[in-house]
């Protein structure tokens, strides 16, 4: 952990602009506190980033933009995947920067889209720099435009588990693909995502059900079955926490009222 937080320290000290990158499905779950003190005590310039925005109405977007700039931060909404509002993010970046060309780096939880806004941001860069004594192998600054060059390399913002299990899933800190028991995770999940959207399992996998017989109802709409015709519980879970990371299964959590 420590050497995680030493190599985002590494990353912040060499920018002029930090983006940080949070699931505009959950933006306060995927902020890192951590990360923003740390931008401000460098004297960085800090802009939140909302991506995946393609997820979520744009009265919910407009609502949390509005939170975070009663908070005294410039926030942008964007999804990088899709390529909107990223010319709202390069006008951010310009009238943020503190002078030019301006040195930008990204930081943010796994799988929020950090490497997917890092490539939009290189775009058809002009030419890399040669890496900086220290980095590790792939780490580089590239001049993507006259103005701007950017660090290709994300600052991972990794925290231990929270005790939330539906958090650890959200802030990427749980791999579908490895984890030993994804059940408990995946429970965990659909609670949260059924509290805010509980039309989910309908609108992603055809189902009505209580989140105690969600993966029950999933797995036989799915079939997901084993020998005998009982549900592969493990599998379905795997899938829903996949479903997560993907964009498939989606809620909207709320800002407080502004």
């Amino acid at each position: 952990m420590r050497e995680t937080w030493r190599l985002v320290r590494r990353v912040l000290e060499d920018g002029d602009v930090v983006l940080e990158v949070v699931d505009a499905r959950d933006p306060e779950a995927t902020r890192s506190g951590e990360a923003e003190v740390l931008a401000e005590r460098l004297g960085k310039r800090l802009l939140v980033v909302l991506n995946k925005a393609d997820l979520v109405s744009r009265g919910i977007l407009e609502r949390w933009k509005a939170y975070f700039e009663n908070a005294g931060m410039r926030v942008v909404y964007v999804s990088a995947k899709y390529r909107r509002g990223t010319r709202k993010l390069l006008v951010a970046i310009r009238e943020l920067a503190p002078r030019i060309p301006v040195t930008v780096v990204v930081v943010g939880y796994p799988n929020v889209g950090k490497s997917t806004i890092i490539n939009y941001l290189k775009g058809r860069y002009v030419a890399p720099t040669s890496p900086k004594p220290g980095w590790t192998r792939g780490e580089q600054l590239v001049r993507a435009k006259s103005w701007l060059v950017v660090l290709d390399t994300p600052g991972i913002v990794k925290t231990p588990s929270t005790g939330d299990l539906a958090l650890d899933v959200i802030r990427g800190l749980v791999d579908p693909g490895t984890v030993d028991d994804p059940v408990p995770y995946a429970y965990a999940l659909l609670k949260r995502v059924l509290t805010y959207n509980p039309n989910a399992l309908r609108e992603t996998y055809g189902v009505v059900s209580d989140v105690e017989n969600a993966l029950e109802e999933i797995g036989r709409a799915k079939h997901k079955l084993l020998k005998g015709g009982r549900v592969n519980i493990d599998e379905v879970a795997r899938i829903v926490l996949r479903d997560w990371v993907t964009g498939k299964l989606r809620y909207s959590h709320p800002p407080p009222n502004v």
